[in-house]
């Protein structure tokens, strides 16, 4: 039997006598439909809200500048990309599964403060702009139910050249519907190093807590750290996203004193279908769900290095990364959102531990005029106790690891001291 019939399956089987209400409301909703004014959600902008009480969906920006954005013209620039993408002025409807118009206006989006805590997407816009004037940051938090992370970027572009005054070539249309991708594509089947350790999770990297404090910590490795890996790595025919997995593999081998560590990595989707070059500002990531690494004591980062890009390789050529997507979107418009909800958590599962590389930050897409952006970086949403994030993205050859947790002062210091032996796993590598 098939993933796609296992998964249909499954989900049928939530169905009882207990959701006999929820099902007769469905169908009314569905009777209804041409009088409710939907802005719907996709497939996968469904799963990031479903998991949202356990990872809240959410991203940010954090850019530091020479000077003051002009508040008015930032103001303009942000009206103007809703022209692109409406949803980001709109609310969120859990219940529901789609966006909604609450009257949103870009007063609600920009304001004046020294940081951006967590908001509540079926409360407030899908995006928040922060300013620290005395500072000159400023934060931009976006939703995941409406991007991922390499379209986030893409809004961001978008709203650097509206805030330059500039027209953009594309049409005002935003494609969100992942079906293009899921054409003509065939998976292939797990690798031999997945199929064998396919039981093994890694523990949690800290304890479990009830700290709500919350931390945002980098790391940095500066131009010509980055330059040095940059060269190396494309020597030895690997990318730089082998190296960064490589590392925190490492990091958590010792951490752990195991020799066997699975890291999940996500993976553009736009890459294997004719969407690259569209303008889309939409969920397109899938997983790849287990990169096995096994971590012998004699082993050196280079052998390491060396397993770690064949694995990738490997599930790359098969598509991997696609396992689970096609029959969840063939069942998106299909099944009551509430029935989905129970499969996606039963198939979907989340780890502990876990990473994303939102690559690099193009500084001559990415800039205002009559101000200089000085520092920048991406990171993921706030980490609840015991579950740990390790993002990376990089900005004019300044790479920075980070993590965002919610808990206690001892959760700050494990994650700094894992960022830190991260990048020094990495620096050391570059230099040998």
């Amino acid at each position: 039997m098939n993933v796609g019939k296992c998964i249909i399956t499954g989900i049928i089987g939530f169905v009882g006598i207990g959701f006999k209400e929820k099902v007769i409301s469905f169908c009314q909703r569905k009777a209804n439909k041409a009088q409710i004014p939907i802005n719907k959600c996709e497939s996968l902008d469904f799963v990031e809200a479903t998991h949202r009480h356990k990872v809240y969906p959410l991203m940010y920006c954090y850019m530091e500048l020479d000077r003051n954005l002009d508040i008015d013209q930032l103001q303009i620039a942000v009206i103007r990309s809703c022209q692109y993408v409406p949803e980001i002025l709109q609310a969120y409807d859990f219940a529901r599964g789609r966006f909604i118009d609450k009257g949103f206006t870009v007063g609600d989006i920009i304001s004046h403060a020294s940081d951006l805590p967590q908001w509540k997407l079926d409360k407030r816009p899908q995006l928040q702009i922060v300013i620290n004037d005395e500072k000159k940051k400023m934060i931009i938090g976006m939703s995941h139910i409406l991007t991922d992370g390499v379209d986030f970027l893409q809004y961001l572009y978008l709203l650097s050249f509206l805030y330059n005054g500039h027209t953009p070539a594309f049409p005002l249309e935003n494609c969100r519907d992942i079906a293009p991708v899921l054409k003509n594509v065939h998976i292939g089947r797990a690798t031999e190093q997945t199929r064998q350790h396919k039981h093994i999770t890694v523990p949690p990297l800290r304890k479990s807590s009830n700290g709500k404090k919350q931390f945002c910590l980098c790391s940095h490795i500066y131009p010509e750290d980055f330059s040095t890996l940059y060269c190396k790595s494309r020597k030895q025919n690997v990318t730089l996203n082998d190296v960064f997995i490589t590392a925190y593999a490492r990091v958590i081998s010792r951490l752990h004193e195991i020799q066997t560590v699975v890291i999940p990595c996500p993976a553009d989707l736009r890459k294997f279908s004719s969407m690259q070059g569209k303008f889309t500002v939409a969920n397109m990531t899938g997983i790849y769900r287990k990169i096995v690494v096994e971590i012998k004591p004699q082993h050196s980062f280079s052998q390491t290095l060396s397993q770690v890009h064949i694995e990738m390789e490997l599930q790359k050529s098969r598509f991997r990364c696609l396992v689970g997507i096609r029959p969840l979107d063939y069942t998106f418009h299909k099944i009551p959102r509430f029935i989905l909800a129970l499969g996606i958590k039963w198939f979907y599962h989340l780890l502990p531990v876990s990473y994303t590389n939102f690559g690099k930050i193009d500084h001559t897409k990415l800039f205002f005029n009559n101000c200089k952006i000085t520092s920048c970086y991406t990171t993921g949403t706030y980490r609840f106790p015991p579950d740990f994030q390790i993002s990376i993205s990089t900005f004019q050859n300044v790479c920075t690891l980070n993590c965002t947790l919610t808990g206690q002062d001892t959760d700050k210091m494990t994650g700094q001291h894992i960022l830190d032996k991260v990048k020094n796993e990495i620096i050391d590598w570059g230099n040998t």
